[in-house]
């Protein structure tokens, strides 16, 4: 069965519009690909900041527990116990 010329066309704009298609989704990908990268990299900087802040956060906890047991300490010596009554 012979092939119209037609029919020919048909098939050749079929076969342009599935490749410029695919040329799209590989484009898209692509930009997909160095967003997801941008993205991680940023990521990796927000990680190291929020160890650092927990860091910072550990250190001040640590502080004020060592703060309120220096003050606990004072006011249970004798001459603040006068003071108080």
């Amino acid at each position: 069965m012979p092939i119209t010329l037609a029919q020919r066309e048909l098939v050749v704009k079929k076969m342009d519009d599935q490749f410029a298609s695919d040329l799209k989704m590989r484009k898209e990908a692509l930009d997909i690909g160095k967003k997801s990268t941008f993205l991680y990299g940023n990521l990796k900087v927000l990680q190291k900041d929020y160890k650092s802040v927990g860091n910072y956060v550990t250190d001040m906890t640590y502080q004020a527990r060592a703060n309120t047991k220096a003050i606990e300490a004072i006011l249970e010596r004798e001459d603040m116990r006068t003071l108080r009554e």
